[in-house]
């Protein structure tokens, strides 16, 4: 994540909003509270496809450039009154700091955000996003391919007996062959998923045998 991360206040005027946006070159910015906890998230889509502004998007840097420029304009008189809060999205998607980087990406993939931030207690820690999460998966198929071919050889966690072949897509693994007991798929696809590079795993492994059955008695030393 990045955590020195550029903020506003919810009583942020609309047109420092959007000053701040081009001048950080960032296409969101998280509103805080006084306290540091996030209240919302205010983006170039919020800021464009509100009323203020029109629903129409190309129209996006003429609106900025008019705002800027403190031409007279009727979006301008329009947005004059307006603050963070009047704007933002308030129902946000966000991540902890000590979640897995595959369960934030594949979160983001599904609400279909950009950028998410990271809260702890509350509190806004950081903000992460698809470049961030790919700049860290940005790894060749054949080095992954050697990796895990490597891995399913020499991993002394893997059972034994395992008969597990792969292929890799774009960093997505998709195993096929089969294992001994059921119980032992999970362990495999625990292995893999922790190669660097690996985006996700699609297990197609079959087990040869059912999981062996407990004990009914219990053990006792000495005992034949």
């Amino acid at each position: 994540m990045t955590a020195e991360v550029v903020s506003v206040e919810p009583e942020t005027p609309l047109k420092d909003v959007i000053d701040l946006l081009v001048r950080s070159e960032v296409s969101g910015l998280p509103v805080v509270d006084a306290g540091g906890k996030l209240v919302g998230l205010v983006t170039e889509a919020d800021v464009i496809s509100k009323g203020a502004y029109g629903n129409r998007r190309h129209r996006a840097l003429a609106l900025l450039g008019d705002v800027l420029s403190g031409r007279d304009h009727r979006w301008v008189t329009k947005a004059a009154g307006l603050v963070a809060t009047d704007v933002m999205t308030k129902n946000l998607i966000v991540c902890h700091p000590d979640e897995d980087v595959r369960v934030v990406a594949r979160r983001m993939l599904e609400h279909g955000v950009k950028r998410m931030p990271v809260v702890e207690a509350g509190v806004l820690a950081g903000i992460v996003s698809r470049h961030d999460i790919l700049v860290m998966f940005d790894r060749p198929d054949q080095a992954i391919a050697a990796d895990v071919e490597r891995s399913l050889a020499n991993d002394r966690n893997l059972p034994d007996d395992q008969r597990v072949r792969f292929s890799v897509d774009d960093g997505i693994v998709t195993l096929t062959g089969d294992v001994r007991y059921e119980w032992d798929e999970p362990i495999v696809v625990s292995v893999v998923r922790g190669v660097p590079g690996v985006i996700d795993v699609i297990s197609c492994l079959h087990h040869r045998e059912p999981n062996p059955r407990p004990p009914t008695e219990a053990w006792v030393p000495g005992s034949q």
